[in-house]
């Protein structure tokens, strides 16, 4: 019986083709030997990522004006987990792309190297054991990266702790046990909000109609979370 492989991002059979197809996460354009129906395709460097290197990787290919959609791609390559560290500069990495996408914000290779670093910071469970998410602070990163914020700073970084204070708020009120992923959802859409504020207009993600990752998360909400359908 022949080996039936399964695509990395929406698991439906693949099918052998010799057609030049973009990578769904780096956009790299190369011949293929698997799609699925829906034309995705990952590179053999992408497939084998970290979660560092998949966020940096896709944030610098992305065209998305959404950050939302640019997290959901990240989230969706099996090295990312349903909770942990990543999902705090993945916030920060994604509100930079999409500023940069939408605005003349100019956002490099460094630019998400830095982002990634001040993400890495923060610990594991914070959000418990610090009474701070660290995908509210990824919010803040965002922020101070965009205005150039310094502790020497006075608006900016004003502006960056605000940004953190809004993300906390909007987090908070979902309740616990903690879920990384609506966590980073809400993070995202309180960030997109913020920055209208800075008159750097990115397009506000309204929020998922319902979440995909609530059947490996034996601690979902369910019900009395905001994005759970």
């Amino acid at each position: 019986m022949e080996e039936v492989y399964h695509c990395l991002i929406c698991r439906q059979p693949m099918r052998s083709t010799k057609e030049i197809i973009p990578c769904f996460y780096c956009g790299k354009r190369e011949k293929a030997d698997y799609t699925c129906p829906d034309g995705h395709y990952v590179c053999e460097e992408c497939r084998l990522a970290t979660p560092d290197e998949i966020a940096k990787k896709t944030c610098e290919a992305s065209m998305e004006v959404d950050p939302l959609k640019i997290a959901f791609k990240i989230m969706s390559h099996p090295a990312v987990p349903m909770h942990g560290p990543v999902h705090h500069y993945l916030v920060a990495c994604t509100l930079l792309a999409a500023l940069r996408n939408a605005t003349k914000f100019k956002a490099e290779g460094a630019t998400f190297e830095d982002a990634l670093r001040r993400g890495k910071l923060i610990p594991f469970g914070s959000c418990g054991s610090l009474g701070v998410c660290g995908a509210a602070a990824g919010v803040g990163i965002a922020v101070s990266i965009f205005t150039g914020a310094t502790v020497m700073s006075d608006k900016e970084r004003s502006l960056a702790m605000q940004a953190v204070a809004e993300a906390l708020r909007n987090i908070a009120e979902i309740g616990g046990p903690r879920c990384c992923k609506a966590s980073t959802f809400t993070a995202i859409i309180t960030g997109a909000k913020f920055f209208k504020n800075l008159e750097a207009s990115i397009q506000i993600p309204e929020k998922p109609r319902f979440c995909s990752f609530a059947s490996v998360n034996e601690d979902c909400l369910r019900e009395r979370c905001p994005y759970f359908g």
